[in-house]
């Protein structure tokens, strides 16, 4: 009796579990850094795959906290290249990623080959968060109602940060950050 409602909880705790797409560029990647403006914090410069990536020094402990208590999707212009340095930079194990299956760097294909993973994880009752530089324009009208959006360029931050993210995911936090 006791196994059968531990293997019901788990069950229950696993598909409760939040879905979070998440970019690269002016999320992981601190755009501003890169433009040379000072940060309160150390970056770390990533090579990969021809470019250089500068990762804040609590990015890695962020993404970290996101997988221990998400399902998280890459969906950014990196596509499976993500999955390289700048996963092992992170300490993450790789993750499933959003793609359309061209190789196009626009990003205007991300609603689009998101929006079934979207629509089916809030069928199965659980929250959706994007989390994407999007300037403003968030693809409200392209997604299923009920995902939710992190603008990490809204206030020209082009990075994202701890308190960016809402309130509801934090208290699935195992840990604060250490700075």
């Amino acid at each position: 009796m006791w196994n059968e409602r531990l293997t019901g909880m788990t069950n229950t705790t696993f598909h409760s579990q939040p879905l979070i797409l998440l970019d690269i560029d002016g999320v992981i990647n601190d755009l501003n850094a890169l433009g040379g403006l000072d940060r309160d914090w150390g970056i770390d410069q990533v090579y990969s795959h021809g470019h250089t990536v500068h990762i804040p020094d609590y990015m890695g402990w962020l993404v970290r906290q996101l997988t221990d208590v998400a399902e998280v999707h890459w969906c950014t212009t990196w596509r499976h290249r993500a999955n390289d340095e700048i996963a092992e930079h992170l300490g993450i194990d790789s993750l499933p990623v959003v793609d359309d299956g061209t190789r196009s760097r626009f990003v205007d294909w991300k609603a689009a080959a998101a929006y079934d993973l979207a629509e089916a994880a809030l069928k199965e009752g659980r929250r959706v968060l994007w989390i994407e530089d999007f300037y403003g324009h968030l693809p409200i009208d392209e997604m299923p109602k009920g995902v939710e959006f992190v603008d990490t360029a809204a206030n020209n931050e082009m990075v994202l940060e701890v308190d960016m993210l809402p309130g509801w995911l934090l208290q699935l936090f195992n840990s604060t950050p250490v700075r």
